[in-house]
């Protein structure tokens, strides 16, 4: 009952209100180290998408973490507009953090919710405030579309919060969206598809060896 009203609390304010999830709890299996704490351009990937998002106008802005909690942490805690919130399911796979940023966002009378990963390296505010741009009252799923794939960074309206809620394992909003097309706004976000999972990765953005087209 209460998450009902808070759903229809921020459906019915006049302007939008659109905060942001970070998802940054993973282990970085394939990578071997924390890849959110990776350094691109004088700042780690979790606090890069911390900071776009501010800088894009979301508000609030929740970074979820798990794995090296701690250290991640660390990456954004002295950014005041920013709350860390602790995924202690993060090992049972995406859907348990996705699960615990939407559930602190929905009880801060948000109307929608920007879902970020930590681990794209070129994802700006321009990117983030091109999809913001798009969300109104009439397109209430907004998504980058990339490689022929429709994914993060995504906008979702509340009203979608309690199915995307129910997503279990390392099922993620990918796939829900790819269900859903028909209601899908899609943006083309080319750099969007850069993330970075492997040592090879990390390496091609030490390097700089990245497009950097939108």
């Amino acid at each position: 009952m209460t998450t009902h009203r808070a759903m229809v609390d921020a459906l019915t304010r006049p302007t939008h209100r659109i905060g942001a999830v970070v998802l940054a709890a993973g282990n970085s299996t394939r990578l071997g180290y924390p890849k959110q704490l990776i350094e691109h351009e004088g700042n780690s990937l979790v606090r890069r998408a911390a900071l776009a998002a501010l800088d894009a106008g979301a508000d609030p802005v929740i970074v979820v973490v798990g794995a090296s909690s701690d250290a991640v942490a660390a990456a954004v805690n002295d950014l005041n507009d920013v709350t860390v919130v602790l995924n202690p399911k993060w090992e049972s796979g995406l859907a348990s953090s996705l699960n615990a940023g939407l559930k602190t966002i929905l009880a801060m009378n948000v109307e929608a919710a920007l879902i970020l990963a930590a681990d794209q390296p070129l994802i700006d505010a321009t990117v983030i405030q091109q999809l913001m741009d798009a969300f109104d009252h009439e397109h209430r799923i907004v998504a980058s579309a990339y490689d022929d794939i429709v994914g993060v960074p995504a906008i979702f309206g509340v009203e979608h919060f309690g199915s995307l809620m129910d997503l279990k394992g390392d099922e993620g909003a990918g796939r829900w969206l790819r269900a859903r097309l028909d209601e899908v706004t899609q943006i083309r976000v080319h750099i969007a598809s850069i993330d970075i999972d492997t040592p090879a990765d990390a390496e091609r953005l030490a390097a700089g060896d990245l497009p950097s087209d939108r």
